[in-house]
């Protein structure tokens, strides 16, 4: 009688199992908008309206209500909405229980300046690092800034092994700005000083997927080639990279130019059209030192 009732549990909660690993869970967590420009948050907000955003928010769609939350803060003149913190914090603490980590970036911003709630340090730090535990981007890097003692300074503590760790999270999702910043600790004095990995971040910061200053970073990359700071010295690849910088690597160019052949300037405008090309840009030109 006992076996037969053990195997009656043991098949209950058997399948119980199974279910379990092929049934998918509902709640999970995830980051909307992953691009700490904002660029892909401004372009879901030229698809919808305020009255679609408000009646989903009614239906407690968590997207909507970050999407309106963060509205709400800055206010938007086209909307008709203006700055309501107490609506925004509202909205966003909502997003956040319904686990958009996004919201938990604009929540700190919101506990550190007081905004429609008192100011509270413990809060600002719970939010910025669990949201940048959970993968949103921009509370990433702002701990890798905070760490670094740039920004925060009244949450975090300096510590630049922290800094370095946030900013590699940052950076290796693709933020431009993180990567900068790994290449200039990497770059500097002291016991960190390396410049293979000053040169393979600011590599990185070049080709980064989010980041509004790529022509700022080759012009910095131009300089690792014409150096061979962290890498070969290759007059090619600075050349392409000075002229991708447009008029801001005009100076540059003229001055690789007079060690290089002609052959090395064709194939380093070459390149640099290819780059252009490939990308759906049109930038460099300017002065052109032909060899002799």
């Amino acid at each position: 009688m006992f076996l037969k009732w053990s195997l009656i549990v043991f098949k209950k909660h058997f399948f119980f199992l199974v279910f379990l690993l092929f049934v998918p869970l509902t709640a999970v967590g995830e980051v909307l908008f992953p691009d700490p420009t904002g660029d892909g948050l401004n372009a879901a907000y030229s698809k919808t309206s305020r009255v679609e955003l408000e009646s989903q928010v009614e239906e407690g769609l968590p997207s909507a209500e970050y999407m309106m939350g963060m509205i709400y803060l800055s206010g938007d003149a086209a909307w008709g909405v203006q700055p309501d913190y107490k609506k925004a914090f509202s909205l966003l603490h909502r997003a956040w229980c319904d686990d958009v980590f996004d919201a938990g970036y604009a929540l700190s911003t919101m506990y550190y300046k007081g905004l429609g709630v008192d100011k509270d340090l413990a809060k600002v730090r719970s939010f910025v690092l669990k949201s940048g535990e959970n993968g949103y981007i921009k509370s990433q890097r702002t701990l890798g800034l905070a760490y670094k003692g740039d920004v925060l300074q009244s949450v975090f503590d300096k510590d630049i092994e922290k800094s370095i760790f946030w900013f590699e999270k940052a950076a290796i999702n693709g933020d431009q700005l993180s990567a900068a910043n790994l290449s200039v600790i990497y770059g500097g004095d002291g016991v960190l000083h390396d410049e293979k990995k000053s040169f393979e971040w600011k590599k990185r910061a070049a080709s980064a997927k989010y980041g509004n200053s790529r022509f700022v970073q080759f012009l910095k990359l131009a300089e690792f080639y014409e150096k061979g700071v962290g890498t070969d010295k290759d007059l090619v690849q600075a050349y392409k990279y000075y002229d991708l910088s447009g008029s801001a690597g005009v100076e540059g160019k003229q001055r690789v130019a007079e060690e290089m052949t002609q052959e090395q300037i064709d194939e380093a405008i070459r390149k640099s059209q290819e780059w252009q090309k490939e990308h759906n840009v049109q930038v460099g030109g300017g002065f052109i030192r032909r060899a002799n």
